[in-house]
């Protein structure tokens, strides 16, 4: 791989897909932030409206 930059900082490096990897970790964790904040509103939602809200269970 040859030299080029990382779309989000900038910064060179030989790394694949155009973004490098800390700049990766760092928008999947906001990804994963937002998924569970939407989750949590949607859970407060039906929780206003009355309605039973199933717990999932893994196994």
């Amino acid at each position: 791989m040859d030299k080029n930059r990382c779309m989000v900082c900038a910064k060179e490096g030989a790394f694949e897909g155009g973004i490098c990897d800390p700049c990766k970790a760092s928008i999947r964790g906001e990804a994963i932030e937002g998924q569970h904040q939407v989750k949590k509103d949607a859970d407060k939602s039906l929780h206003k409206e009355g309605t039973e809200i199933g717990k999932k269970t893994h196994g």
